[in-house]
């Protein structure tokens, strides 16, 4: 029984090799999400804040720095006979420089380094969402390019046969010749429409490609998604979730920051520094810098332990000018936080109006497909019965043909504004699930 059902599943794998293969838009967003290079290279700028970040506080530990010093020389003692005697002699310090007072541009340069790691950050998941915006617009574009592809071919097969009738006909003298020539350039057409987009198939596919870094091979069944029909959430309601949630609100907010604290340190310049020292230091008359120097005066060993105060009064004037410099960079940056979510706001606006007018164009879009091909039935019969003209005919298909990309165009309208209003507000919207195209 094992062997049998063994051999029934291997057959059915030779038979439908294919048709588990399958691409869906959420597979082709972890792709992007972990091969797509400016999210790797964010990664690593991330990375790099969050180490100067982590080490940023050994600003405010003293310096501890070790000396020694070796001397070799040969020195004439007794000049009258004329006698070398050579000597070496070593000196060894070590000493901790702690800075007390720095006019307070320590603290700052210690917060500025976290607002950089949190900027950095800010700037990854904005870049993370933009790249979940491109590879749902590219797989999007993909079905699209496909499903115009699937109306071109449709549109040619239909004039196709459309001219072999045509020919019939006028070789047996049933229709002029020059409908037979308007026959012929309707199928030129066709063939010039089918294409151009293969064309568009191919481009769409490597563009999709390059989204997600690896390839998509023709025998990938793309999963479209459904469409549900919702109404959105009023204007200011969305408007609130997108000033709440944008990352990219928060980088600009984050980066105001750094600017005042920048402004802080341009002040501090014109402060006082006070600095304390502790210091150990040996002298000797060998390589040994303990040893001591022997009949000397000067002290072999010590210890010493000082405090200095500077003040540069001149650097009061440069300190001033660039704490104005960096006021006005923090007035710029205002204005520009403000134009920016004036931008979005522009953005939403607009989006939300290309989503509920996709929908529209999408019902008239249906309309007038079942429209068209009633309208093309009818002539068909008509033609066939030589009570419609060849003309009337083409024009049938044509209007069908016109049809169809129409709808093809406002049915991914609606799903790609819906993921643009999901990338606007950074908020997920249920208003799709996925289905197998039929």
């Amino acid at each position: 029984m094992f062997k049998k059902s063994l051999m029934v599943f291997v057959i059915t794998l030779l038979i439908y090799p294919l048709s588990t293969l399958a691409l869906t838009i959420d597979e082709v967003v972890v792709y992007a999400l972990k091969s797509n290079n400016a999210v790797k290279s964010q990664e690593y700028t991330l990375m790099a804040r969050q180490l100067e970040a982590s080490s940023a506080m050994l600003i405010f530990f003293p310096s501890l720095i070790l000396q020694y010093n070796y001397d070799y020389s040969w020195d004439n003692i007794v000049s009258s006979n004329k006698l070398n005697q050579s000597g070496d002699t070593s000196s060894f310090s070590s000493y901790a420089n702690l800075n007390l007072f720095n006019g307070l541009s320590d603290i700052f340069t210690y917060q500025v380094t976290g607002l950089n790691r949190d900027v950095a950050q800010s700037k990854l998941t904005s870049i993370n969402y933009d790249t979940v915006l491109d590879a749902q617009t590219a797989y999007i574009n993909l079905l699209k390019a496909k499903s115009d592809l699937d109306v071109a071919e449709s549109n040619l097969k239909l004039l196709l046969l459309q001219k072999q009738d045509a020919q019939i006909s006028a070789d047996n003298g049933l229709i002029a010749k020059n409908d037979l020539l308007q026959t012929e350039a309707y199928v030129a057409s066709a063939q010039l429409q089918k294409i151009t987009a293969l064309s568009a198939v191919t481009i769409a596919r490597q563009k999709l490609e390059k989204v997600i870094n690896r390839k998509v091979v023709d025998s990938e069944e793309l999963i479209e998604p459904m469409l549900l029909d919702i109404t959105l959430e009023n204007e200011d309601v969305l408007k609130d979730k997108m000033f709440k949630n944008r990352s990219d609100i928060k980088q600009l907010e984050q980066s105001y920051e750094i600017s005042k604290r920048n402004e802080y340190m341009a002040i501090s310049g014109a402060l006082p520094k006070v600095d304390m020292k502790v210091g150990f230091y040996g002298n000797g008359n060998s390589a040994d810098p303990f040893s001591g120097i022997p009949n000397s005066a000067q002290k072999d060993n010590n210890v010493a332990v000082g405090i200095t105060a500077s003040w540069n009064l001149m650097g009061i004037a440069t300190s001033t000018a660039n704490t104005i410099s960096k006021k006005k960079e923090r007035q710029a940056l205002a204005y520009s936080i403000a134009d920016s979510k004036q931008n979005m706001v522009l953005e939403l606006q607009s989006s939300i109006e290309n989503y509920y007018t996709s929908k529209a164009q999408l019902v008239q879009a249906q309309a007038v497909v079942k429209h068209a091909e009633e309208n093309y039935r009818v002539r068909k019969n008509l033609y066939d019965q030589n009570a419609a003209t060849t003309t009337e005919l083409l024009d049938a298909s044509s209007l069908l043909n016109e049809a169809k990309v129409a709808e093809s165009n406002a049915r991914y309208s609606v799903i790609s504004s819906v993921y643009k209003l999901e990338r606007i507000i950074q908020e997920k919207l249920p208003v799709h699930d996925n289905i197998t195209i039929q």
